[in-house]
């Protein structure tokens, strides 16, 4: 059993997270439309590390994300700007980086380690994640959403699923203007069967949405449902990087 701090502490965190919602509707102006919570859902982690709290040590944390956001290990992508030109992009990490007129056949691609993991949450690199894994299965979904109603979308998307009892988190873009929403499956699911869940999921929001329709929902993560030969499949934009989140 928890500590009487501990208890007084979660408290607080379920208030401010109240406030914050409020906060939300209020900048989506969603009044007059239903923004009452749904019912809690109990996604802590029986097994180690447990219920991770802010005061949890670094390691508890970096192993709930990484139970959480399962991907590829044997690669990763790292997020690159050109500050001169604007352009920015996504590539495989690679033993010494890329050089112009390398051969993709010949290089050595980095591990995503427990190292990349917290450097990404703090902000020093920002981390790309390949859902797709090995024998064409994933352990989560991901739905984007996109456009002026991007968030109504995604808070129907999110809604749908809790009705169903899917656990699900809501995503919210830096520009504000879009959101993911992520859908965790408690092990490895066949890509195509977690897609067509992500799916139907879709048409649940619409119905429930009303007004609903496509031009908000742009994709959805893994992509595809088989591995492309040779390949890694479409990447996804890990959450929580730290210099982002601290701009947000």
């Amino acid at each position: 059993m928890g500590s009487v701090a501990e208890f007084v502490d979660l408290r607080r965190e379920v208030e401010r997270l109240r406030a914050e919602n409020a906060r939300l509707a209020r900048l989506l102006e969603l009044r007059g439309q239903d923004t009452t919570a749904a019912p809690e859902q109990l996604s802590a982690p029986v097994e180690p590390p447990g219920l991770v709290t802010m005061a949890s040590p670094a390691q508890d944390k970096l192993a709930l994300f990484a139970d959480r956001f399962r991907a590829r290990a044997d690669v990763y992508a790292v997020r690159w700007e050109n500050a001169r030109t604007g352009a920015a992009g996504w590539m495989p990490a690679v033993s010494g980086g890329w050089r112009k007129g390398m051969d993709r056949r010949g290089a050595t691609y980095l591990p995503r380690t427990a190292e990349v993991v917290a450097a990404h949450l703090v902000g020093d690199v920002f981390m790309g994640l390949y859902p797709l894994m090995a024998g064409n299965t994933c352990h989560f979904v991901v739905a984007d959403f996109d456009g002026p109603t991007a968030m109504l979308d995604a808070l129907a998307y999110v809604k749908a699923a809790r009705a169903s009892a899917v656990p699900a988190a809501l995503e919210i873009s830096q520009s504000g203007r879009g959101a993911h929403v992520w859908v965790f499956f408690t092990g490895a699911v066949p890509a195509a069967t977690g897609r067509a869940v992500g799916t139907v999921l879709l048409r649940e929001a619409m119905v429930l949405r009303g007004s609903m329709d496509l031009r908000s929902y742009d994709r959805l993560f893994p992509h595809q449902d088989v591995l492309p030969e040779g390949g890694f499949g479409n990447l996804i934009a890990a959450p929580l990087q730290g210099r982002r989140a601290r701009t947000d």
